[in-house]
């Protein structure tokens, strides 16, 4: 599920500003939306709410978890960390995505179980109500996660975003189970069936993004033509030098690159210093995703 921006504004301060009190909102939203789902889903003995509740307190969790690692990230490198602190975000985002994995785990193994033993009990109507609020306050908590995250660029508000939207699928599936189980005692398998299709839905979309992010935290090589652009630069501004090797480092959302050229050893100095600044400018201004550049020169073989 992704959405455009709900808010036209591109300014990044005021878009910081703003994820604060998104996630703030959305603890206490998702924190009430638990309690709403979990009281109604007992009431009306429907297990699809009562799960969507139990997704309802992980999304507490993650929502806590992640205004703690942008806090964190935000922080400037230092002599300790010369790196910066922003992959604390991509570990905050990976962990999320693990909790989400988990509850999904439960969701279908505890219906599937119960599916097994024949445990049929068909949900009262006034479940629907209840489902109905907590997705129309789930679609606004996921439009502002992802409107902040998107613009932002920020996996931790994305994998929020990520969050809402996969209890948002849950409370769909759970509508249609109520109508479908008021049909008679014969549907109201429904109601498992449907919270089943839900922990699916969540641990598909939920392992994609944790193996994203663990791709991010293990320096990743961004694919081929990220060399082939870089050589492509060097070509531009010297065709006498060389990529032999490349080395990088992902800082944030943005990469820190090692090149050791080949080039003859000629002109001075203060001339391949001069070479040197040119060709940093060039490859940074045609690949704005890297932060800075390194270079270790090798004399060109004969």
């Amino acid at each position: 599920m992704i959405e455009k921006a709900m808010c036209p504004s591109t300014d990044l301060e005021d878009c910081r500003a703003c994820s604060k009190k998104i996630l703030g909102w959305t603890v206490v939203g998702n924190t009430f939306l638990a309690g709403l789902k979990i009281a109604g889903g007992v009431c009306t003995n429907s297990s699809g709410l009562l799960a969507d509740g139990f997704q309802s307190i992980s999304c507490v969790a993650t929502s806590i978890l992640i205004m703690v690692s942008l806090g964190f990230s935000q922080r400037k490198s230092d002599e300790r960390f010369p790196y910066g602190y922003t992959k604390i975000e991509f570990i905050a985002a990976l962990s999320a995505f693990s909790i989400l994995i988990g509850i999904g785990l439960f969701v279908v193994l505890s219906n599937l179980l119960g599916i097994l033993r024949r445990e049929f009990v068909q949900p009262d109507i006034m479940a629907l109500p209840v489902v109905m609020i907590s997705a129309f306050l789930t679609y606004m908590m996921y439009r502002y996660n992802f409107c902040a995250g998107t613009k932002l660029d920020s996996p931790g508000m994305v994998a929020n975003g990520c969050h809402a939207g996969a209890d948002l699928f849950s409370s769909g599936a759970v509508i249609v189970a109520i109508i479908l189980s008021q049909f008679g005692p014969s549907f109201a398998i429904c109601d498992k069936l449907a919270a089943m299709i839900v922990g699916i839905i969540i641990i598909r979309d939920s392992l994609a993004h944790w193996n994203g992010n663990l791709q991010i935290i293990l320096d990743q090589v961004p694919g081929p033509g990220f060399q082939q652009n870089i050589e492509q630069v060097i070509a531009g501004v010297n065709p006498e030098y060389h990529m032999s090797r490349m080395k990088f480092r992902r800082v944030g959302k943005k990469f820190w690159i090692g090149l050791s050229l080949r080039c003859p050893m000629t002109g001075t100095v203060q001339q391949n210093d001069v070479l040197m600044s040119r060709l940093r400018h060039a490859i940074i201004e045609a690949m704005p995703e890297i932060s800075d550049i390194i270079f270790f020169i090798e004399a060109a073989k004969e």
